[in-house]
């Protein structure tokens, strides 16, 4: 017998994107022109990509290749505790990149999370979360001035381009 997927597990995080979409969009709306149409140009694109994945699914339960519900969602149970931290962690790295800036704060964040989810080998974990945080503040502090809060990472890096 042919395993059916669960249609709400399924669009679980396109739900979840249309909303950061929304408030995405939302957000963009009162800044410069240039910033705009590059927010409603990603904004749509994923917008776009939520509605693939709902036709996907409702020609899924069409066919009877889905049930409805959300099925093994929370499964398997072992994974819960990883879970929890993962979202604790996220909590945590909202609440402090105001204090510490995008860069170490994710820096922070990523190491955290390799070691939750089991990725051993120091160098490795900190050479990855160092080379994201460091293009993530120069993307988003250096080359776009997205506004994200500049901690002291980012604060060098601005007395070094200067």
């Amino acid at each position: 017998m042919e395993k059916r997927s669960a249609a709400g597990a399924e669009l679980l995080i396109p739900m979840l994107a249309l909303g950061l979409t929304t408030y995405f969009l939302y957000s963009v709306a009162g800044v410069e022109w240039q910033a705009k149409a590059n927010g409603v140009i990603v904004g749509s694109l994923l917008l776009l990509l939520i509605a693939v994945q709902v036709v996907r699914v409702g020609m899924a339960l069409a066919a009877g290749r889905a049930e409805r519900g959300f099925g093994a969602i929370l499964l398997p149970r072992e994974a819960t505790p990883k879970r929890l931290g993962m979202l604790a962690i996220t909590i945590v790295f909202v609440a402090l990149v105001p204090y510490l800036g995008l860069a170490l704060g994710l820096f922070v964040a990523l190491s955290a999370a390799f070691y939750l989810m089991g990725i051993r080998g120091v160098p490795r974990v900190l050479a990855v979360a160092l080379a994201v945080s460091i293009a993530s503040s120069l993307l988003f502090t250096v080359a776009l001035d997205s506004g994200l809060p500049k901690g002291p990472v980012e604060n060098l890096i601005g007395r070094l381009v200067r």
